[in-house]
């Protein structure tokens, strides 16, 4: 007899901690995925800008992660929420404020975001390039 994925033989469920489920399975993968100027070692949970590594919180590293693998795709606020906190509901912001800091860390110039972008009205995209549309980068 198999056990079904997600639960254990003992009746347990596999979660990250108390009150928190564990994080989507693709930022459970091994892969290490390099863009432009970027590497990001999930294994390791190391990503390095340029050669150095960006002290990073675990949310942060997960957002960051999860939005590398996506290169140019827009997601709203509510989808990463889900996708990367695990929440089906929640306040909002939590996304916004996650966004700014990891900008602060990963922005040559802050006051310019050209990797992680906002698109007005939708949400935030990766770019890697770093290239705004019609200039090479990813639109």
């Amino acid at each position: 007899m198999t056990t079904p994925p997600g639960s254990s033989k003992t009746g347990g469920s596999n979660h990250a901690g108390p009150g928190r489920p564990s994080p989507p399975s693709i930022l459970r993968q091994t892969v290490t995925k390099k863009v432009t100027g970027y590497r990001i070692d999930p294994a390791a949970r190391i990503a390095t800008r340029d050669g150095e590594e960006l002290a990073l919180t675990a949310r942060e590293f997960d957002l960051l992660e999860y939005l590398a693998r996506r290169p140019g795709q827009v997601f709203d606020r509510r989808r990463l929420l889900q996708a990367v906190w695990g929440w089906s509901f929640g306040d909002l912001s939590t996304v916004t404020v996650h966004v700014r800091r990891l900008r602060e860390k990963i922005e040559p110039d802050r006051s310019r975001p050209r990797h992680l972008v906002t698109v007005w009205g939708v949400g935030y995209r990766f770019d890697p390039t770093g290239e705004p549309p019609g200039e090479g980068g990813a639109s």
